[in-house]
């Protein structure tokens, strides 16, 4: 617990009141209360993945199994809630509901600030910003404060990475180079700048990432996590074994995958009719490329474990 300083504590705070404020009302649109994932799912899913960072990296502090040095660890946490501070503040500054786009408006949503808009554009609507958004607000300065001023802490700077090592490193192989060209094909071809869904007869197009930010956030959030898997196996550090490596990375990918064709067979648009597009079979594609060589990394390690033990045990002919 001496590796837990006081500015982590302001950060768990933080972390706190972020989980509170995302089960609160932000807005008021229309005369009706809106909760944290009305009109900004973006920047909710930021606070949310704020306040995981801080208790995640908080846990494995206090159980000295900290993956990263100190002073990295109050950087992550820092600079992700400092992320979170700026977009929440910008939304605070600019609702996402207005009558019709601003000339400012980059991508708009059924004729509102959805995305990004400038302060004072055309977009904007009145809207009273209520006290779950005031108390998230909070929370992210707290979580940022608290992190970056650990990192330049001495006892930041003094902590030493002790991440949970397995025994067994098999090092890089071809399914887990499979496996991270897959994750990124998922997000990059539904979640970018190419086209998911067409509505209005083909006349509109969209990216996955605007109108489904939920599941954005989490395609987003499984390829993080297998480059992350696939980055510490690379470098002999993997926390899990071989063969526990590649189940893992197949089950990232199946949970990714069920989420995304979810969205593919019921589309976000109600009684508007919505076409699918290339680049949703393409993420899918990815998805499958994920699934396929997390299970073949799993089979073909568990099957090579087999071998060697089988091959070390002691024989008739060799007693040991």
């Amino acid at each position: 617990m001496q590796r837990i300083t006081p500015w982590l504590g302001l950060a768990a705070a933080g972390a706190l009141l972020q989980l509170v404020a995302l089960n609160l009302d932000f807005y008021t649109f229309e005369g009706e209360a809106k909760d944290a994932w009305f009109g900004v799912p973006h920047a909710s899913g930021l606070i949310l993945l704020s306040a995981g960072v801080a208790i995640v990296f908080l846990i494995a502090l206090a159980a000295n199994r900290q993956p990263l040095r100190g002073r990295a660890v109050g950087l992550w946490v820092g600079l992700v809630g400092l992320a979170a501070t700026i977009w929440i503040g910008y939304r605070m500054l600019v609702p996402p509901f207005g009558e019709t786009p601003g000339t400012n408006n980059t991508i708009g949503l059924f004729g509102s600030c959805y995305f990004i808009c400038l302060p004072g554009s055309d977009g904007d609507a009145p809207a009273d910003v209520l006290f779950g958004m005031w108390l998230g607000f909070v929370g992210c300065i707290s979580v940022a404060v608290g992190g970056l001023a650990h990192a330049f802490s001495r006892k930041g700077r003094e902590t030493p990475a002790n991440p949970t090592i397995a025994r067994e490193q098999a090092g890089m192989t071809p399914y887990l180079g499979v496996a991270a060209l897959g994750s990124v094909a998922m997000f990059v071809f539904g979640y970018t700048i190419f086209t998911f869904f067409t509505t209005q007869d083909g006349q509109v197009a969209w990216s996955g990432w605007v109108p489904t930010p939920q599941t954005g956030n989490m395609v987003l959030l499984g390829m993080a996590l297998v480059l992350g898997l696939v980055w510490f196996a690379r470098r002999g550090r993997s926390p899990a074994s071989p063969a526990a490596l590649g189940g893992v990375i197949a089950v990232i990918g199946a949970v990714v995958g069920a989420r995304i064709l979810y969205r593919m067979i019921v589309p976000p648009f109600g009684d508007m009719s919505a076409d699918i597009g290339l680049a949703a079979y393409l993420s899918l594609l990815g998805v499958v490329a994920v699934v396929a060589a997390g299970i073949a990394q799993a089979v073909t390690m568990r099957r090579a474990a087999g071998d060697e033990a089988h091959g070390a045990s002691p024989t008739a002919e060799d007693p040991a």
